[in-house]
């Protein structure tokens, strides 16, 4: 469902009222206009250290109120897109538009796609290929659950599937004769890190250097997804901070 104008100026309202300076929860948004700069600080004499074309997506993670009649955005993106690196800036307000909430966007490739692969590769890392590298890793599972399964497209061809519990941690893996891999890992609590830096309480910040613009938003929801559309993950926020990870992968 679109976010109308109404929204945003109440998105905006709300925040220069609270305080001049604040934190915010992430929202994904597109940058309108065009060569808008992006500035190394919040105010219309902060240098200028990039520029948008128009028609960009972002993040803003902090507003600023500094007089001016719309606030400050603190932004983070791809410059220029879709294949810059990532940078983070300021942006006036003004050229700053909610996207449209639960609705998956973007073609995911070059910059964006190694981002994510990179991401799954340091966390297949973390936990390992298979449920027995995991207890290598982690120790005892509070739990272990193995599910044989003929496979999609060859029923002689079988999959076992294996689901790992532990403490603020479920891990989910897949193997058959030729390949495994991990396929799924939920983190509700305690210091287990996805990728190099996602992890619980971790700033939004911190995730979007790591993986890049998020696809999709949904509330205090973001994801993200492989270039292939199989592997996916979705972060919520609370404050401004990671409050659950689920990643998962659908194998082929």
């Amino acid at each position: 469902m679109k976010i109308c104008l109404t929204v945003l100026g109440l998105f905006f309202a709300a925040a220069a009222a609270a305080a001049a300076s604040a934190e915010v929860d992430p929202v994904l948004v597109r940058i309108t206009g065009s060569s808008v700069n992006i500035r190394a600080e919040g105010s219309r004499t902060g240098t200028v250290i990039g520029r948008f074309a128009g028609g960009e997506t972002a993040v803003v993670l902090r507003e600023e109120q500094t007089g001016d009649t719309y606030p400050w955005s603190m932004v983070i993106a791809r410059v220029p897109w879709p294949d810059g690196p990532v940078v983070e800036g300021w942006v006036y307000g003004q050229y700053v538009e909610p996207l449209p909430q639960g609705e998956w966007s973007g073609n995911v490739s070059g910059a964006q796609g190694l981002a994510f692969d990179a991401f799954y590769l340091a966390t297949q890392e973390q936990f390992g290929s298979t449920p027995e590298q995991a207890v290598r890793k982690l120790g005892k599972p509070l739990s272990r659950n193995d599910r044989e399964v003929p496979g999609r497209h060859d029923p002689s061809y079988m999959v076992t599937f294996t689901e790992l519990s532990y403490p603020n941690l479920e891990l989910r893996f897949f193997s058959t004769k030729d390949n495994r891999a991990l396929i799924g890992a939920r983190v509700t609590g305690g210091d287990h890190v996805l990728g190099k830096a996602v992890r619980m309480d971790a700033p939004g910040r911190q995730v979007f250097l790591e993986l890049g613009l998020p696809q999709f938003q949904d509330g205090s929801v973001f994801g993200w997804s492989d270039e292939a559309g199989y592997a996916e993950l979705q972060v919520t926020f609370s404050g401004g901070k990671v409050l659950l990870v689920d990643f998962s992968v659908e194998p082929d």
